[in-house]
Parts: C-alpha cells; sequence; structure tokens
C-alpha cells in the first residue's frame, strides 16, 4: 500500500465514523426504530419539495403567499412533529409505534389544503393523493387502510364542493367531477391493494413463526431421547467433547458414570414394554431430580444412561448417585406396577486430561461390566 493510499484511508475512516455517528444521532441506533423514522424521512422529503412548489406558485402569481405561508408553516409543523414522536420514542406508546395512520390522514389534509390553493396548478397535487398512500401500503393494517381511502375521499369531495362554489371559474364542475372520479376509484383501488398485502404478510409471519416453531422442534427431536427427554447420545458426545477441551485450559476436573438398570428385560418380559418405559421416564425424571443441576444426565441406548459430573476434583462424584438409589428404593415408577422398585449399576470414572473421550468412556463402560458381574445395583470405580 503506497502513501497516498494510506492517506486517504485515514481521511476516509474519520468521515465514515462521522457519516455513522450522524446517522445515529438522526436515526437513532434502534433497528426497528430507525426504519420508522427513515420511512417518516423519506415521506417528509417529499413535503419539502411540495413546500417549495407552493414558494415558487406564490412567486409567480397563482398561489395567494399569505395562503401559501400558512399551508406549508401547517406541512413543516406536521413533518417535525411526527419526527420528534418517533425520534424520542414517545410512539411506542402507541400500538401502532410507526404512526402510519396519523402521518397518512395529516398528508392528505395537507393535499386537500394544497388542491384548495392551487389554482390553475390544483389538478397536480392529485399524483400526491395516490403516492401517500402507496408510502403506507406495506405497512398499514386493514383498518387503517379503509379510515385511510375513506377519509381521503371525503376530504377531497368536500374540498372540491368548497372549491366549485366559491371559485367556479377555476374550479369548474365538470372537470372537478372528473377528478373526483379519479380519486373516488384510485384511492379505494391503492386501500384494496393495501389489505391484500397485509394480509399476505399476516400469512407470512404466522407461517415464519409456525416455521420457526418447527425448527425448534426439530432441533429438540435431534437433541433429546423422545422418550425420556434426556439429551441423546450424539448430543452427549459433543457435550463431553466440550468439557475435554476446557480441561486443556482450566483443570476443574469432571467424571462420567455409565448406569445400567439392573433386569430391565425382566421388566419388559413381565410388565411389558408399557410399563419398561414407565420405568424408564421415571428414572429419567428422578434422576433429573436428584442429581446436581450441573450434571448432565444422557439415555446412552436401550436401558443405558450416561451421566457427567462437572467439578468433580475435589468430591466424591458417587454421593449424588448414592442419593438416586434412596430415591428409586422408594419411588413408584409405574402405577401399571406399583410394587415394581428399580436398581442400577454404575460404572464410574474421571477424565484424564489429554486422554481421548472415548477412552474415559471404554473404562466406565468396563467398570459397568464389573459391577453387574459382581451382583448389580452396585458401582464400580475404573
Amino acid at each position: 500500500m503506497n502513501n497516498n493510499q494510506l492517506q486517504d484511508q485515514e481521511i476516509s475512516e474519520p468521515k465514515r465514523t462521522f457519516v455513522h455517528r450522524l446517522a445515529d444521532a438522526v436515526l437513532g441506533k434502534n433497528r426497528q426504530q430507525r426504519l420508522r423514522i427513515t420511512r417518516s424521512l423519506i415521506a417528509a422529503m417529499v413535503f419539502f419539495i411540495c413546500v417549495g412548489v407552493i414558494f415558487y406558485l406564490s412567486a409567480i402569481g397563482q398561489i395567494i403567499p399569505q395562503q401559501g405561508a400558512i399551508l406549508s408553516a401547517c406541512i413543516l409543523v406536521s413533518c417535525g412533529g411526527f419526527y420528534i414522536a418517533l425520534r424520542s420514542g414517545f410512539n411506542l406508546r402507541f400500538a401502532e409505534p410507526s404512526l402510519t395512520l396519523p402521518q397518512t390522514l395529516a398528508a392528505l389534509t395537507w393535499i386537500c389544503g394544497a388542491y384548495a390553493i392551487g389554482n390553475i396548478a390544483h389538478g397536480g397535487t392529485l399524483m400526491l393523493f395516490a403516492l401517500v398512500l402507496v408510502f403506507a401500503i406495506f405497512t398499514m393494517s386493514i383498518r387503517s387502510s379503509i379510515i385511510s381511502a375513506s377519509y381521503g375521499v371525503i376530504a377531497m369531495a368536500m374540498t372540491m364542493i368548497y372549491k366549485v362554489i366559491t371559485e367556479p371559474t377555476v374550479y369548474p364542475l365538470q372537470v372537478e367531477l372528473a377528478y373526483f372520479v379519479f380519486v373516488a376509484t384510485i384511492m379505494p383501488t391503492i386501500a384494496l391493494l393495501s389489505m391484500q398485502i397485509t394480509r399476505m404478510r399476516d400469512r407470512m409471519k404466522a407461517q415464519t413463526k409456525a416455521l420457526e416453531a418447527a425448527l425448534i422442534h426439530i432441533e429438540k427431536l435431534a437433541a433429546h431421547d423422545e422418550l425420556t427427554g434426556l439429551i441423546n447420545r450424539r448430543y452427549m458426545m459433543k457435550v463431553l467433547d466440550d468439557h475435554a477441551s476446557r480441561q486443556k485450559r482450566k483443570a476443574i476436573g469432571f467424571s462420567i458414570a455409565m448406569l445400567d438398570l439392573d433386569h430391565f428385560k425382566n421388566i419388559n418380559d413381565t410388565w411389558g414394554h408399557a410399563v419398561g418405559d414407565d420405568v424408564l421416564h421415571g428414572f429419567a425424571d428422578a434422576a433429573t431430580n436428584t442429581l446436581r443441576e450441573c450434571d448432565v444426565l444422557s439415555r446412552w441406548g436401550g436401558e443405558e444412561f450416561l451421566l457427567l459430573m462437572p467439578e468433580t476434583n475435589n468430591g466424591n462424584p458417587s454421593t449424588g448417585l448414592e442419593r438416586l438409589r434412596t430415591v428409586l428404593a422408594n419411588l413408584m415408577l409405574s402405577p401399571n406396577a406399583p410394587d415394581l422398585r428399580v436398581t442400577f449399576s454404575v460404572g464410574l470414572t474421571s477424565y484424564r486430561v489429554g486422554e481421548p473421550i472415548s477412552d474415559t468412556i471404554h473404562r466406565a463402560d468396563k467398570s459397568l461390566y464389573e459391577a453387574k458381574a459382581g451382583g448389580r445395583n452396585r458401582t464400580v470405580v475404573g
């Protein structure tokens, strides 16, 4: 990079920062508020141009200067008032924080005023009448669309009637009737289009919410066992890998326990699979409620569960397991087998920093087989 490029970069960075700061000052930092203010300012730009046209027509004698000044002041105060309401956050007090309806009604009112004082140029203001609704077409509710279109047609009709009576030479009845047909056709048409867009937008929002809910459900299914609600084997491997990686930065220690429900096959054969499902679900609930909040239990497969017990450097990791045995000894797991009690065997081991997590799991699994071979309902530390 040459010196000229370096100088250009040094100059452009402050400019870019200044522009961002200026944008924050004018529009604020909240994304939704910025969008509302931006839309309002775009509409205001159109009216600023209108004010310029009013002054031009006043200068060439087509508009009475006093009338032009009063209307221009009303337009500028209105635009400024809506900007202050949006920028200050006052708009957030309302159900429709964009203030689309009041801004639309105000704009239609000022256009009627421009039509009334526009003299021979008054027909040009009808383009703005349609433009106002186009600005609001993507944000107005169905109710607001109906109110805006109705107000616009009625307000313009009253303006036309007044001008036909007071200035029939400039506002001839035949021409005003043609203009009114234009207004009475275009305004409801745009309002109808706005309502269709609103319905489409509402459907899209509903579909988006449904998709988000479905995605959350799919993600939950991908990470959890449907029967017990515990995380599944695949997700547990990710949790174990994360804990193993943390040990390289901070050795807080963790242990894992491989649990197997004793004689579970006999439960299914004797009581049926429905009772077996009750036992699995009840065991998962009992373990979740009994073990520490930081402990992570997963269904490893069948009647096997894998338990992660973090921060076990200075404690006895088997304490929670023995507490769970006591709870299960007095717990009815299935209403269809009220006298059934369940025990479990455990292979327990601690993670050794630097070893593959698969080695830790293998050691716990080996200890589990020793516990089962030793008579079950016991814990073997490996």
